[in-house]
């Protein structure tokens, strides 16, 4: 009867998890994801009061990596002179990442036994890709069939295609790293291939350059490790192709592709280059300046209420920086919470929990990598084996995007903990298996 109710209570644990892992990639839902998110936390509590979680190993360099970034997260947050937004933030984030990462390495013993949340990961990206395709098909067909970048799906699509393309810089390199390692069933397998292509033209449609790079060198180097030679060749044979037919084009539509082969798109701070990015890099390092070690508490949205104190406090604040940094941060967001972002990882890491949180974050994944690479030398499964040299890819995907771009909370952070814990649990296994051996 005690095994029944503990393979009950186990379940409930899983299918809380699966429904908040499912909705992550959808720009709605938001009750469904908190609903099944706080029903999770408390039976996860209350198994933790009664004593049913005993396989988290907190003398683990990741587990104790991850402890010290919370704990500095706390602090730096309480000290910083936005407490009370920065604590609102971490319940909204943190917490949640904490949480999926503590359930799957507690719960989860095997990468047999992840399969079905593999699955979960795989099935959602595919349920909201075919939502996008139908909702942009009916409202453009136009742009779907010539195949060509276009804003228009942006412009009017706010319900499933909204910020579609930076979801494929985490979903689709997970998908095929999938799809090579992990042995399944074929029609999921099906499901999971057609989902790879027809994502892939969603984000070439979408008109994203950073995210189009990021999952393009992401599956090169995922075939390349998996010693996927033949695809490789055709692989190379077709980008040549698609370049060559885009550089000889005259269709005004290719040029923002274009501009990714030219030098001068990675040094100019206009449209055609970086975006303005330089200029926002920029002022973000003169609000870091004020505040390096510690920084201004956990959450980037509170960056607009720092500069409108620095630029009531100083008149010529813009002068010297540039223009494109002016035309974003007051013309275009009009210093709003939550609309000003400074772009890249890095910094917004900074700006959040400073120079000692960055090296904190840092670290936490230095302990991953290493976990990933004696999982590959050990005497582990093939499916684990296969699945961690792929795993590189969707690192190097979450690289590149972050470049540009600052992923580490909201949807994308909780599957980058999943990312973390799916790991965590591989390693774990393998090292059992050999210490066995």
């Amino acid at each position: 009867m005690n095994s029944i109710r503990k393979l009950n209570i186990s379940g409930v644990t899983r299918a809380l998890l699966y429904v908040l892992i499912f909705f992550q990639p959808f720009n709605h839902f938001n009750s469904f994801r908190e609903i099944s998110f706080y029903a999770l936390l408390a039976v996860f509590l209350v198994r933790i009061f009664k004593g049913e979680i005993k396989n988290i190993a907190f003398s683990d360099k990741t587990i104790i990596a991850l402890s010290m970034l919370v704990g500095w997260s706390l602090f730096v947050s309480l000290a910083g002179p936005f407490y009370a937004d920065s604590l609102n933030a971490i319940r909204k984030n943190l917490l949640k990442e904490v949480v999926i990462f503590l359930v799957i390495i507690a719960e989860f013993k095997s990468v047999r036994d992840l399969k079905p949340l593999f699955w979960i990961v795989v099935s959602s990206f595919a349920a909201l890709t075919a939502a996008s395709l139908v909702e942009n098909v009916i409202k453009d067909p136009e742009t779907f069939y010539s195949l060509l970048p276009a804003v228009s799906w942006r412009s009017v699509s706010t319900y499933f295609y909204a910020g579609y393309a930076n979801k494929t810089t985490f979903y689709l390199p997970f998908i095929a790293a999938w799809l090579i390692s992990i042995n399944e069933l074929s029609y999921k397998k099906r499901i999971g291939t057609i989902t790879l292509f027809a994502g892939s033209v969603l984000c070439y449609i979408y008109d994203a350059r950073t995210a189009l790079l990021a999952i393009t060198i992401a599956f090169f180097v995922i075939l390349l490790l998996s010693k996927k030679y033949k695809i490789v060749i055709v692989f190379i044979i077709a980008a040549i192709l698609c370049v060559s037919i885009m550089v000889n084009s005259k269709d005004d539509r290719f040029t923002r592709y274009t501009s990714l082969i030219k030098a001068e798109t990675y040094i100019t701070d206009e449209w055609s280059g970086l975006n303005g990015r330089l200029g926002i890099w920029q002022v973000t390092l003169s609000v870091i300046k004020e505040r390096p070690l510690i920084g201004y508490g956990y959450g980037w949205k509170k960056i607009a209420w720092v500069l409108k104190e620095m630029i009531d406090a100083d008149d010529k604040f813009w002068d010297g920086t540039f223009p494109s940094a002016y035309r974003y941060f007051v013309e275009g967001t009009k210093l709003s919470y939550g609309r000003v972002n400074p772009h890249n990882l890095l910094l917004q890491i900074v700006f959040e929990i400073g120079l000692v949180g960055l090296v904190l974050f840092l670290w936490l994944w230095s302990t991953l990598i290493m976990k990933i690479v004696n999982t590959i030398k050990s005497a582990g499964t093939t499916e684990a084996k296969n699945f961690m040299l792929c795993s590189f890819g969707l690192l190097l995907s979450y690289i590149l995007i972050n470049l540009t771009n600052g992923f580490w909370q909201e949807s994308y952070g909780m599957m980058m903990f999943l990312f973390m814990a799916l790991i965590f649990v591989i390693h774990r296994e393998a090292e059992i298996t050999t210490e066995e051996h």
